[in-house]
């Protein structure tokens, strides 16, 4: 069974300082996993921002570049020569002889701009004159009237429109690329007249340089880029030709925010946009989330590892300084075990300077004490015992017996004989009771003769005054008390709460007992006792002991006394409560334990 305890807490104390350091390393580990992925997290968002606004200003210059040349095209004095010419002459074949002047003139303006698809001319009357870069350009033909009404439509208030992308072909067999249309009007010099339109078509794959001059090598092969219009048509897409139709849920840009998670393609993204001013045109960053979580995977990884190898260490070290601590432990157990079977003479071997062996050095002398002084102490304990016993009841009768000496005098002199012996024939049941036995409890039924002696000896003194009543249950009438420990208490109501009433005054002793304990109540309709002198009587009951009376009270000896007696005899848990208010009376119980006296045979003939 010892063997059995010692690996208990040696098991408990492993167990203990591994859950303890289980907890503390789960703790630091979930704080530096959560807080490095919320920092990747974040830093990702502030770097795909900066990205969509360095994207974003360089498309604008992009396209400012773009508006410059079409402004260039507009006021270029041949080009608006040669459509003066062309509104003159009303032969078609006439017409079409002077378009053909404007190709090596947009030819000039085009052949520099890499970006430059093609650039078109049309008239009011629908005509198109194009010159493009495509292998195979698309022939030349009359421009619908709703593309007309398009283009007076967009430039009605503005200066230019950015008109939706489009897909055109470079050759026979190869895929369509997407361009973006810019739109001016041309104006009569200087009668700022409309006299025509030109559109430039810039090539959005022009668009990548861009985007690799303002993204990182680390983010560009895995993150994607778009251009989106207000009405949700992706303009650009990086990686991928987005096709005609291809649009882009346009809710994500009504959110208070500008970053955040979306689904997409049926894959989640970290989001990031920015609207320009210039172009109206969205640029969004999109980041996949599966990159984000290998790096967060990698940070987990490496974090489980550090917390096995740091539980593993742990749980060694646990192990020894749990097997280093109980072993002395255990053996200094095994020391106290026969010390618990009375055997003083073995004594604790260890040869540590540490706390273990401090206090295998502090259990020797401990047994030495112990063996020195187990008689000596033990003895004078129940020896003093007995002595404040005796020391308590020669405290309590003298002053009493003062009184009544005083009483039996002044009668004496004043009413005559049969009077004084009266008192004297209860006086000397007092004397008779006082002195048999202090230290064996007897009934409550004889502590009550016993006062009803005391108090026919206080009516001589006090007369129709004071009057006692007593309200007990027969059935505790056999209940046993200490001797002396309820008429002291009747003795004080006397002398310190009626001492001053003229009529009227009334002492009530009550008894009660509940979950086997009696309590005994000796209630006055006095003066009451001060605060101020209530607060030094607790205290004194609070703090003192048998020995170390407690003499800071003008009266209230008898209080101590009885509360002493109560708990030498029966245990700290017992003793007096008191309750008083200045001029409502006092109120002193008596708490005991409920035990029935069974007198013998002797004890009642006596």
């Amino acid at each position: 069974m010892r063997r059995w305890n010692d690996r208990m807490l040696k098991t408990k104390m492993f167990i203990a300082f591994s859950v303890v350091s289980l907890f503390i390393v789960g703790i630091t580990c979930s704080i530096f996993y959560y807080k490095n992925t919320s920092d990747i997290q974040h830093q990702t968002f502030s770097l795909s921002n900066i990205i969509s606004k360095q994207f974003s200003e360089m498309i604008d210059l992009y396209m400012r570049s773009v508006e410059e040349l079409s402004l260039a095209i507009s006021i270029d004095p041949s080009i608006q020569n040669i459509l003066f010419d062309f509104y003159k002459t009303s032969d078609p074949v006439g017409k079409e002889a002077v378009g053909y002047k404007l190709n090596p003139i947009l030819f000039n303006f085009s052949y520099p701009k890499t970006y430059v698809q093609s650039i078109s001319i049309y008239s009011l009357d629908k005509h198109l004159y194009q010159y493009s870069k495509l292998v195979e350009p698309k022939p030349r033909e009359l421009l619908p009237e709703e593309r007309l009404k398009e283009f007076s439509g967009s430039l009605n208030r503005e200066p230019f429109a950015l008109l939706p992308s489009a897909e055109v072909h470079t050759d026979k067999e190869g895929s369509p690329e997407r361009v973006v249309s810019f739109v001016r009007k041309i104006t009569k010099i200087p009668t700022q007249t409309i006299i025509g339109f030109v559109s430039i078509q810039i090539n959005v794959n022009a668009f990548n340089m861009v985007l690799a001059n303002a993204t990182a090598n680390e983010l560009e092969s895995t993150m994607h880029v778009l251009i989106v219009a207000d009405e949700g048509r992706i303009i650009y897409e990086n990686g991928s030709s987005a096709g005609e139709g291809a649009r882009f849920d346009t809710r994500v840009f009504e959110h208070a925010g500008s970053e955040g998670e979306l689904r997409w393609k049926d894959t989640d993204y970290l989001y990031t946009f920015v609207r320009s001013s210039y172009t109206g045109w969205h640029t969004v960053i999109l980041i996949p989330k599966h990159v984000l979580l290998l790096k967060q995977k990698r940070i987990q990884d490496i974090v489980l590892l550090v917390g096995i190898l740091t539980m593993l260490s742990i749980a060694a070290v646990s192990y020894l300084l749990s097997h280093q601590i109980t072993l002395p432990l255990n053996k200094l157990m095994r020391h106290m075990s026969r010390v618990e079977l009375g055997d003083f003479s073995h004594r604790m071997e260890y040869a540590g300077r540490n706390e273990i062996g401090k206090l295998s050095r502090m259990y020797n002398h401990m047994l030495g004490s112990i063996s020195r002084l187990i008689h000596e102490v033990y003895e004078s304990k129940l020896a003093e015992k007995n002595a404040q016993l005796s020391a308590l009841h020669a405290q309590i009768n003298p002053h009493f017996l003062y009184n009544t000496l005083n009483i039996m005098k002044s009668i004496s002199r004043l009413r005559g004989i049969e009077e004084v012996a009266e008192i004297s024939e209860s006086l000397a049941g007092l004397f008779q009771y006082s002195m048999k036995n202090l230290h064996q409890p007897v009934t409550l039924r004889e502590e009550i003769e016993h006062i009803d002696n005391y108090f026919k000896i206080q009516q001589h003194r006090f007369g129709s005054r004071i009057l006692l009543h007593c309200d007990i249950p027969p059935e505790l009438l056999e209940a046993s008390v200490l001797k002396l420990t309820v008429q002291p208490l009747v003795e004080n109501a006397v002398n310190h709460g009626l001492r001053r009433v003229k009529a009227g005054g009334r002492i009530t002793i009550r008894a009660a007992q509940a979950e086997g304990v009696l309590t005994l109540t000796v209630q006055d309709n006095g003066e009451g006792i001060a605060d101020k002198e209530k607060a030094r009587l607790e205290e004194a009951l609070r703090k003192a002991n048998p020995l170390n009376h407690y003499d800071e009270v003008s009266h209230g000896i008898g209080l101590l006394n009885i509360r002493q007696r109560i708990q030498l005899y029966y245990g700290k848990d017992y003793g007096l409560n008191i309750y008083s208010q200045p001029g409502e009376g006092t109120s002193v119980s008596l708490v005991v334990p409920l035990a029935v006296k069974i007198q013998s045979a002797k004890e009642a003939a006596l």
